[in-house]
């Protein structure tokens, strides 16, 4: 699914759950509740995987200078929590022409709107607030926010040696 076999074995670990979680336990049992809030941290954290390092994997393609690497992956060990508007204003750094392009497909099908649900509630289960995130809503916000980085990853390779 990925070029960068560490986001692909995230992927592979988080999609394997949702599918065991969902095939072991009832749609209403507690454990599942409580394991679609494991699930939500799980992809808040890929999330911010995906950006960071789909991003320096670019720059490191672009250059061999280790000097200017060194100083982008520190800015990018910097990013928390990237909601939709986070990706759209790091994507711009790079290109701005990337991001115009990556903000229209993230509107398409509510893509935005998965990756900031995933944001917030990873926020509300972190700090002890209610959640009502269940396994299917986990399952398709998941869906929806790997397509924003296959299509960050796909794009960003075709231009990197540009």
């Amino acid at each position: 699914m990925f070029h960068n076999s560490e986001l692909d074995l995230q992927y592979i670990k988080i999609n394997n759950l949702i599918k065991n979680t969902k095939e072991s336990f009832e749609p209403d049992d507690e454990l599942q509740s409580h394991l679609a809030k494991y699930l939500c941290i799980l992809c808040s954290g890929f999330l911010e995987n995906a950006l960071k390092i789909t991003l320096y994997d670019f720059a490191e393609k672009r250059t061999d200078d280790d000097m200017i690497n060194s100083f982008i992956k520190s800015q990018l060990a910097r990013i928390n929590n990237p909601n939709s508007k986070k990706i759209r204003e790091t994507t711009k750094i790079f290109s701005s022409d990337f991001e115009e392009n990556l903000n229209s497909f993230m509107q398409e099908n509510d893509k935005s709107s998965a990756i900031n649900y995933i944001i917030k509630d990873r926020h509300k289960i972190a700090h002890g607030k209610d959640s009502d995130i269940t396994i299917r809503k986990i399952e398709n916000y998941f869906k929806k926010f790997v397509e924003v980085f296959v299509y960050i990853e796909q794009d960003l390779l075709k231009n990197a040696s540009a």
